[in-house]
């Protein structure tokens, strides 16, 4: 039930890159992370208790944690210090939130949408708080492979699990292959051995019960994952294009493109304008989709914030710059 022990040995060695590789009897394959994070909060929680997750933050969690009959209740980041990508995790403000119903805490490494890596020194501190508070720590790591270029990758949560907390750790292929798809995706476990097996049960039950894993996809993820790097490189270049294109896109107007170290997307703030209508005129008037900051928690009072896909083949996405450009200069709020 924990799935095919070729793909598990595969999965092992691709973490093994960020610094520790978890046994492959310590790997549980699952249909794609969400129904990871469904058997996460299904094995950590009982229905009434809560798990912490990080604001702003991809909105899938309330609803994946609502299905199992938990509550996600938020914890904030920081925005950077200028000359900085690196949010923070606010500790006093996660400290405060967590009650007697908490059982896990959830850490995006590195964060979607903002791209930011968790920084070693609030991953100490998240381990210390969940080792004396009885909390698991949930590691989505879905995005390590895409750090921007001269970029510094830390080590992953897997390096740091050691005897304290229970540590679990997402991933999958449609981002590491960009296949999404496949619907093949995994969770590494570490943490105390005790501890660590009943959970490795736990997980291993529910997968049981389920059996969604394709074992003919199984079986062929040890060769995609050989070809890992021959299919990151291209999207790798693709994706810092078009980070290089928006900014050039973006110089001299009244628009900022948030630093960010990894991903495949860019934040774009635009002051004193109005996020909902600038986002309605360029589906309107262009045919350009891009996700409000609203749509993730990321809100700032007087500026509106713009999720921007880094993927599309370079002639749409410079088409859709430069009508972005365009929608920001004519967009209410005043000008540079």
């Amino acid at each position: 039930p924990r799935g095919d022990a070729g793909a598990r040995a595969a999965i092992a060695a691709h973490h093994a890159r960020r610094g520790a590789a978890p046994s492959p009897e310590h790997v549980v394959l699952t249909a794609g992370t969400s129904e990871g994070y469904a058997h996460l909060f299904r094995v950590l929680a009982d229905p009434g208790d809560a798990v912490h997750v990080p604001t702003p933050g991809y909105p899938l969690f309330e609803h994946l944690a609502e299905l199992e009959g938990v509550a996600a209740l938020p914890y904030p980041l920081r925005a950077p210090k200028p000359g900085s990508a690196r949010w923070r995790v606010d500790l006093d403000a996660f400290a405060a939130s967590l009650g007697p119903a908490s059982r896990a805490v959830v850490a995006i490494d590195p964060h979607n949408p903002t791209g930011s890596f968790v920084d070693p020194e609030d991953w100490a501190s998240l381990r210390a708080i969940a080792h004396e508070r009885g909390l698991a720590i949930v590691s989505d790591e879905v995005f390590a492979d895409f750090a921007c270029d001269g970029v510094a990758v830390p080590s992953g949560a897997l390096a740091g699990a050691g005897d304290g907390p229970l540590h679990f750790v997402l991933s999958g292929a449609s981002k590491v292959l960009a296949l999404p798809q496949l619907k093949l995706a995994w969770i590494a476990v570490a943490g105390p051995p005790a501890a660590r097996d009943e959970a490795l049960a736990r997980l291993e039950f529910a997968a049981d019960a389920y059996l969604s894993v394709s074992p003919i996809l199984a079986r062929a993820l040890p060769a995609l994952l050989a070809e890992r790097a021959s299919i990151q490189a291209p999207l790798r270049a693709r994706v810092a294009r078009s980070r290089a294109a928006l900014a050039d896109a973006l110089a001299g107007t009244r628009a900022e493109l948030l630093p960010a170290e990894a991903g495949w997307c860019a934040t774009v703030r635009v002051d004193g304008a109005d996020e909902d209508a600038l986002a309605r005129d360029l589906v309107e008037r262009d045919g350009v989709l891009v996700q409000p900051g609203a749509l993730f928690d990321l809100e700032v009072r007087g500026a509106a914030h713009l999720v921007v896909s880094l993927l599309p083949e370079p002639a749409r996405f410079d088409a859709g710059v430069a009508a972005l450009r365009a929608a920001i200069a004519r967009a209410p709020g005043g000008h540079r």
